[in-house]
């Protein structure tokens, strides 16, 4: 399929990239916020949480693989359409039509996240700082193509930012590195368990093993707030052989 229509059935992304020009890039502090970390990615499409959270059960996701199923789908008949005899025309408006649905499926769950978002004070959305494209039709014709990295997790931030434009919610970016890994209540750098679960390797922290999308939630949440990525620093090695937890920033804890 050309270039040109490759490209014009993704604009509607590329529009939704200039709101962004109404979120916030950093954190800000001239009053009193709710930050609300929110995880973006495929076995939960969307997990929010506020900063302070004294039960998970509080939290809200927003389950993936629906989609995640119905864009597996669609690769599997974008592949037969493209081997068929329908011209490119036909073609291209099944796309469209099929990548408005999966969009008005995004638009809904962070609708809910917003409306999550709105029973706290003064709630900022904190993301991680995305630098991924959608791109559909790399996932609908590149063989090596990965649903996430291609459109769904870009598309699913660009319309979060949408969304939540329509809702007077600011948004924030915050850097991504480590955010699935950094133990939410001590800052140390865990270990993925199963890839769903996060074992934190402190030995002092009250947490042991936490769900991964929730805890990547509230570690965005936390780091809305400047010097608050590895707040947990001190304990001596019990044994000369042993390696010390690495917090976030890299270094060793002291």
């Amino acid at each position: 399929m050309s270039d040109d229509t490759s490209r014009g059935l993704e604009s509607p992304d590329t529009r939704d990239a200039s709101l962004q020009s109404a979120s916030t890039d950093g954190p800000r502090t001239d009053r009193e916020e709710t930050p609300i970390g929110v995880d973006i990615g495929e076995y939960n499409l969307y997990t929010a949480c506020p900063i302070d959270l004294p039960d998970w059960r509080g939290a809200h996701a927003v389950c993936g693989d629906a989609l995640c199923q119905r864009l597996d789908d669609f690769r599997r008949e974008a592949a037969a359409l493209l081997a068929s005899t329908y011209d490119r025309p036909t073609i291209a408006a099944y796309v469209q039509q099929r990548r408005d649905a999966l969009v008005a499926a995004l638009d809904a769950g962070a609708r809910t996240v917003c409306e999550y978002a709105t029973a706290y004070d003064d709630p900022v959305l904190v993301t991680e700082d995305s630098h991924y494209s959608p791109d559909l039709w790399a996932w609908l014709t590149a063989p090596n193509a990965h649903r996430g990295s291609a459109w769904l997790l870009a598309a699913a931030h660009l319309r979060l930012r949408t969304v939540a434009a329509e809702y007077r919610l600011p948004v924030s970016a915050v850097p991504e590195a480590y955010s699935t890994q950094e133990c939410h209540a001590c800052g140390v750098l865990g270990t993925r368990e199963l890839n769903r679960t996060v074992r934190c390797t402190n030995p002092d922290c009250r947490v042991d093993t936490v769900a991964a999308d929730f805890n990547a939630a509230a570690v965005l949440a936390r780091r809305y707030y400047p010097g608050r990525c590895c707040a947990c620093r001190g304990h001596e090695p019990p044994t000369p052989g042993h390696r010390p937890p690495v917090a976030a920033d890299g270094g060793p804890l002291e």
